[in-house]
């Protein structure tokens, strides 16, 4: 390898001074190394040269880091500085053996699909937006419960009235769609998860959907909703506005040195209350 990107999250104290570490420490090996924050990422990563991007944060850091890598098909590497660190692959004390194991090139990539979303008011679209995790449409911060019309491919699903739905990849079915509900799908599946928030007399179970569908969710019942994406918000919604889902073209790609069953060692581990025993289903 000739050039890593390293990014961190600067609303981590001990980031910054990780980065300066991480980043010395890949120059005496006679690696070049590009830092910054995710907000200068587009000015300061140049990714046609770039041959690993490191994360220092947490999975928000992550998530951020995969939307800007995937059309360049960088891959990532994540070291956890978060409370969670399900798509981290190294620690702040193991990150020189795990990356001294990447540079000579024994590791290997993890591919996970993404959604894409674009969002229609008017007849106007907004730009599309890819999302690692998942899209979400909900109330936002009025006390409301929101009316959501679902089709898929064209036919008919379901209306949602519910605090929100949630449309997830693989990857996100352990974040919010689990929160509210849903199973846990394996990263490797390439499938669309829909769970409902908080349904009120409307259909409450989660829908695992082909990866190929179209999933459309128009806004009813003049209530206004709000569109997320990744957990941050992305497009205010009216009555009448529509919301399209799809899989993405791009994959987020991850650099990985554990065995290729980690996910269930991980998924156990995340999963179990500090101090106690993992809850029963």
């Amino acid at each position: 390898m000739n050039t890593v990107g390293v990014l961190y999250n600067p609303r981590m104290a001990a980031a910054r001074s990780l980065a300066d570490e991480v980043a010395a420490w890949a120059e005496r090996r006679g690696v070049m190394v590009q830092v910054c924050t995710p907000d200068e990422a587009a000015a300061v990563i140049r990714w046609d040269e770039s041959d690993i991007l490191v994360t220092l944060g947490g999975d928000g850091s992550i998530l951020r880091a995969a939307r800007a890598a995937a059309p360049y098909g960088t891959p990532i590497l994540g070291v956890n500085l978060g409370r969670v660190g399900f798509l981290t692959e190294a620690t702040p004390e193991n990150w020189p053996s795990v990356l001294a194991r990447v540079l000579v090139g024994d590791y290997w990539l993890e591919e996970r699909m993404m959604l894409r979303v674009t969002a229609r008011s008017g007849g106007a679209a907004t730009p599309p937006a890819d999302a690692l995790n998942d899209v979400v449409v909900g109330r936002g911060a009025r006390a409301r419960v929101v009316h959501l019309h679902v089709a898929v491919d064209g036919g008919r699903l379901a209306t949602y009235i519910a605090d929100g739905l949630v449309v997830a990849t693989p990857t996100g079915s352990t974040a919010y769609a689990l929160a509210a509900g849903g199973p846990v799908l394996p990263p490797q599946l390439r499938n669309i998860l829909l769970v409902p928030v908080a349904p009120h007399l409307s259909m409450e179970r989660p829908i695992v959907l082909a990866e190929g569908v179209t999933v459309r969710i128009s806004v009813g019942g003049g209530r206004p909703a709000v569109l997320t994406v990744d957990g941050e918000v992305y497009a205010e919604l009216s009555d009448g506005d529509e919301v399209i889902v799809e899989a993405s073209p791009h994959v987020a790609r991850f650099v990985r040195v554990q065995e290729k069953t980690y996910f269930y060692k991980t998924l156990v581990a995340r999963l179990t209350p500090r101090g106690g025993q993992a809850a029963r289903p």
